[in-house]
């Protein structure tokens, strides 16, 4: 879960630079990150495997008190109209990426990304 928060960090970076810029290059970005979704599955599944090397169980709480703390001070300080600016984005990537994607929508994606592997990895009983 702190690798998401962590994500959002760098995402929320990306959302206010693309956003300046004429809709048709966040358009374009994200074609071309979609294009790139084998490589990307290959790099994401060994940045995780390396970074869990050093985010081990003492500092991975830690972390993630730090990156949600910094993500609270930040959306304080959004204002409503901040909140509304997206950029499009890799569909491919994840499944809760949407094509056009705002701050909002960036803030709570770790939620919902969370929640789902949650849904994944319950047990059910069954009768």
């Amino acid at each position: 879960m702190v690798f998401g928060y962590m994500i959002v960090q760098r995402l929320l970076i990306l959302v206010k630079v693309f956003n300046r810029l004429p809709n048709e290059v966040s358009r374009s970005f994200a074609r071309l990150l979609n294009a790139a979704t084998k490589p990307f599955d290959v790099i994401n599944y060994y940045g995780s495997s390396a970074a869990a090397l050093v985010y081990n169980r003492r500092r991975t709480g830690a972390k993630m008190d730090r990156v949600i703390a910094a993500l609270q001070r930040k959306l304080a300080q959004e204002s409503d109209e901040a909140s509304q600016r997206g950029m499009h984005f890799p569909t491919r990537w994840d499944p809760f990426f949407q094509d056009y994607m705002t701050l909002a929508d960036v803030y709570r994606y770790p939620g919902q990304h969370f929640d789902f592997h949650a849904r994944q990895l319950t047990l059910t009983a069954t009768d």
